[in-house]
């Protein structure tokens, strides 16, 4: 049998697992679907920030956050989101 292919096997409590490298040394795992909600949080925030940038809204203007709208954007993105993710760690790129 094939070693990458034994080493598959071997490892799978982490091979549907997302490994990060922490800057302490330490190493997490993240499921697939945790990451894509995370990485859908960050992408609504980058989203946001554009947007407040673009309407030289001032840094100490705090009206703008709005959870439930955040959560709301989360659900709708999380499933392609989610593909995207499962595509990406298939390919090794994450």
């Amino acid at each position: 049998m094939n070693s990458d292919i034994i080493r598959y096997m071997n490892n799978t409590n982490t091979s549907d697992k997302i490994e990060l490298k922490l800057k302490n040394g330490t190493t997490e795992y993240m499921s697939n679907a945790e990451f894509a909600r995370w990485a859908c949080l960050v992408e609504g925030i980058q989203m946001v920030d554009q947007k407040l940038l673009d309407a030289n809204v001032p840094d100490s203007n705090t009206n703008w956050i709005k959870p439930l709208a955040f959560e709301k954007y989360i659900q709708e993105r999380f499933h392609s989101m989610l593909r995207d993710v499962e595509v990406e760690h298939m390919l090794g790129n994450i």
